[in-house]
């Protein structure tokens, strides 16, 4: 959660990870509107094993004033070996989907993922060396919705859960829908101890930490839209710092009762931000 000098707070969604600075251009709005050109970047986040890296293409409008200043040193820079290794922060993450007007594909939906370039700083490409395993980690606060166990055909089983994800002003957030899947044991003792309140419709606010983000494309068969491309966000939850149910906190608790084992608080995540943590303590407790 932000606060603002006005006392005005807001819901943060916070991406980051490390990746490169391409497609860097100035982008006029073409809306029928006066509207001032406003920098945009693409950025290829690296995530997964540090020997053969998978890339995650961000579409971001550059919103930080120290980002728009490093960002715009690099228009009209095609050349992919002068491309710069960047660490990043991310903010309000989206899917946006449409139909392939060209190529092999043509017709069938896609997605891109875009959001707020809020951060960005130069790494010089020898840290790569000092990292086994890339992640591309997202931070915010949100409703927990359909935990289920997954038993695939092919394949082991899963635990999964749907948040609701919020974002923007307190007074008026919008949300992110995002799947996941519980990938840690602590993760998913917890969501598994929150079922009960979820399948009784009682309000579960969770902490939550991701790792990786896809927008996974489909085309919409019912309703009005039926027809029209959609997406949805999935990611893998791997970490809960906090826990709400009806605005009651529950996890991690200051005091544990000896003869009440169920209601004992774990350690939250080691690898959790503190400054993130608390931000979203106060914003739980609120």
């Amino acid at each position: 959660m932000n606060t603002t000098s006005q006392s005005k707070s807001y819901f943060d969604l916070h991406t980051s990870g490390i990746g490169y600075l391409q497609r860097v251009r100035e982008v006029v709005v073409k809306n029928g509107r006066r509207a001032d050109p406003f920098l945009a970047c693409t950025i290829a986040a690296l995530v997964g094993s540090a020997k053969e890296p998978s890339y995650r293409y961000f579409d971001l409008k550059v919103s930080g004033k120290d980002a728009k200043e490093l960002v715009s040193r690099y228009i009209g820079v095609d050349d992919s070996k002068q491309r710069p290794l960047v660490r990043f922060r991310i903010g309000d993450l989206w899917s946006d989907a449409f139909i392939r007007t060209s190529g092999d594909h043509k017709g069938e939906a896609a997605a891109s993922l875009k959001g707020r370039l809020l951060k960005i700083e130069l790494i010089d490409r020898s840290e790569l060396a000092q990292i086994d395993q890339h992640e591309i980690i997202t931070r915010g606060i949100g409703y927990l919705n359909r935990p289920k166990e997954v038993t695939p055909k092919d394949g082991d089983p899963f635990l999964a859960c749907s948040i609701g994800a919020l974002t923007g002003p307190m007074e008026e957030p919008e949300y992110r829908y995002i799947e996941t899947i519980v990938t840690t044991t602590e993760a998913q003792h917890l969501v598994r101890r929150c079922v009960q309140a979820v399948e009784a419709e009682r309000k579960v606010l969770i902490a939550f930490k991701l790792n990786d983000m896809k927008a996974d494309p489909f085309i919409r068969t019912k309703g009005e839209q039926a027809g029209t491309p959609g997406a949805s966000l999935e990611s893998m939850l791997t970490g809960i710092s906090l826990i709400k149910v009806d605005g009651q906190k529950v996890y991690p608790l200051e005091t544990a009762n000896a003869d009440q084992p169920e209601n004992t608080a774990q350690p939250a995540s080691s690898d959790a931000d503190p400054a993130e943590q608390v931000a979203q303590e106060e914003a739980l407790a609120a």
